[in-house]
């Protein structure tokens, strides 16, 4: 195959978004039919309307900061993040923030400085470490911090960032990414969504999928006292440090890819539900949803957010961050997989198949892709092929067989078949994104896994790519969460076989063209 190339790339980005057009466009003309109560920043827009007239629409996103999931380079290798803090003020009237970060770190050899990422966009106003000020170069989207004094491997040390500025106005979220502005009932209503694009379009960071935070991380954001702020893991507390301000603390112990840490400010009001997870252990549900929607929020926790938790439970093991909340919050775009915090802005719509695909969808990341990372970024189709066909096996419980194949037979009609769903010239996440037979071939192979394996080996092997064990019941909590491969999937697949599967997979995953069977 032909490896991305950027042109390439922007006609496939282009293609995915003007098959998504009528949706989006149906979308636009929603909020133009109530801009009294909700309103979208122009250049989101004015995107949308580009994309739906098949009009060409540059987005001015610096290059690098595009990019995430790249190979790390020597000053971000020599070492590992342990803890994020952020700790941000967001304006929404001026569509600006400011604040700072604390990277909490453990040098993996010996070490004078070290470097993290960050949009060009935003000003870096200070660098210090515990004592004193530390001297910073930029260089594009990346800057190199000198320490105070050289650090020995196996030392840990503690940086805090201070930046502010005007983050990137996302276009056509979460497709093209960034912060997300709007207003609902004269009130701010803001999100974050930066699947393919990465932590650095919005706080300075490791942006890489390599290297996620172990012990953690914090986020205290400060926004006008009339709305909420949702985030990651458990609130601790709501403080105000002036008049017509709150600073809400959110704070999880667990690890984090960089874009599943999403902020998300509203007029908000919070349902709060406790389920009783499989593994004994109950833990709340949280859906923050806009004040005038809440009691559909409330209703479909009860019709969908329990019976999917249920499901996922029952085939794959407990939910994977029930010491923390099981959240969701009503979002100005369409969703995305934050860990803890799903994004959720499908107006909570009835889907064919008789439940909330769009909610369905993002809770299963919390499996694939939040629990189970891909280790790189041409192992992305463990993310969205396993996400995209756990709802082909939902709609098989909610409308029978028909549902399961129609599912399909969308998926197949879908395969754009130019490019190998495993493709080691992928050089970011956002490439691999471009290939939507992550999707829809990643569905089908597993499909096909399991109709030749058979039930029990299926699942016990996609128990094991999550656990680490085909009976997870009763793990208890944290539980680990972990990185694989595709070489991965084989080697687990083909030892639940008992037979080795490279015969039956090698053709659907790296191959751009549909597989032939000779029989």
């Amino acid at each position: 195959m032909i490896p991305p190339t950027p042109q390439r790339r922007r006609l496939r980005r282009t293609a995915l978004l003007l098959a998504l057009a009528p949706a989006l466009a149906c979308a636009a003309a929603e909020e133009k039919d109530s801009a009294a109560e909700t309103a979208l920043d122009p250049k989101v827009v004015a995107a949308i309307e580009a994309f739906v007239r098949d009009q060409p629409f540059e987005d001015d996103l610096d290059p690098d900061t595009a990019r995430t999931g790249r190979p790390l380079p020597p000053l971000q290798a020599n070492y590992d993040v342990r803890r994020y803090h952020l700790d941000l003020r967001v304006m929404p009237a001026s569509y600006s923030i400011a604040g700072s970060v604390a990277v909490e770190f453990k040098a993996l050899e010996d070490l004078e400085a070290i470097e993290l990422d960050l949009d060009p966009d935003l000003s870096i106003d200070g660098v210090r470490d515990d004592t004193q000020a530390l001297a910073v170069s930029r260089s594009g989207d990346r800057f190199r911090i000198d320490l105070a004094a050289p650090l020995a491997a196996g030392e840990r040390a503690r940086v805090v960032v201070e930046y502010s500025g005007k983050p990137h106005v996302a276009l056509v979220p979460p497709w093209h990414g960034g912060f997300v502005w709007s207003e609902v009932d004269g009130k701010p209503w803001f999100a974050t969504a930066v699947q393919t694009e990465g932590c650095d379009l919005w706080w300075p960071c490791k942006d890489s999928f390599e290297d996620k935070p172990d012990e953690g991380i914090a986020v205290s954001i400060t926004a006008p006292a009339e709305i909420a702020v949702a985030s990651i893991g458990s609130l601790t507390g709501v403080s105000e440090p002036e008049a017509g301000w709150k600073t809400w603390h959110w704070e999880s112990r667990h690890p984090y890819t960089g874009y599943a840490v999403a902020i998300n400010g509203g007029p908000f009001e919070r349902i709060a539900r406790t389920y009783a997870g499989i593994n004994g252990t109950s833990f709340p549900v949280e859906f923050w949803a806009l004040e005038k929607n809440a009691d559909k929020a409330a209703a479909l926790v009860d019709s969908d957010v329990f019976p999917d938790l249920a499901f996922f439970e029952r085939l794959l093991g407990p939910y994977p961050w029930g010491d923390e909340k099981a959240g969701f919050v009503e979002t100005p775009h369409l969703g995305m997989e934050h860990q803890t915090i799903n994004g959720y802005g499908e107006q909570y719509a009835r889907g064919r198949y008789a439940y909330d695909w769009l909610l369905h969808h993002e809770l299963a990341h919390e499996w694939f892709g939040n629990l189970m990372t891909h280790k790189g970024p041409e192992d992305a189709w463990l993310h969205e092929g396993y996400g995209a066909y756990m709802q082909a096996v939902y709609a098989e419980e909610t409308v029978g067989a028909i549902g399961y194949y129609d599912h399909l037979y969308s998926a197949y009609t879908s395969n754009a078949n130019c490019a190998a769903v495993v493709d080691p010239a992928v050089n970011d996440v956002g490439e691999a994104f471009d290939n939507r037979d992550i999707y829809t071939k990643g569905a089908w192979l597993l499909h096909t896994v399991r109709r030749h394996i058979g039930e029990q080996a299926f699942w016990d092997g996609t128990r094991r790519l999550l656990y680490g064990t085909a009976e997870p019941w009763q793990l208890a909590y944290p539980l680990q969460a972990r990185y694989r491969s595709t070489d991965d999937f084989i080697r687990i697949m083909s030892e639940e076989a008992g037979e080795d599967l490279r015969w039956l997979v090698e053709g659907i995953l790296y191959d751009g063209d549909m597989p032939r069977l000779d029989v």
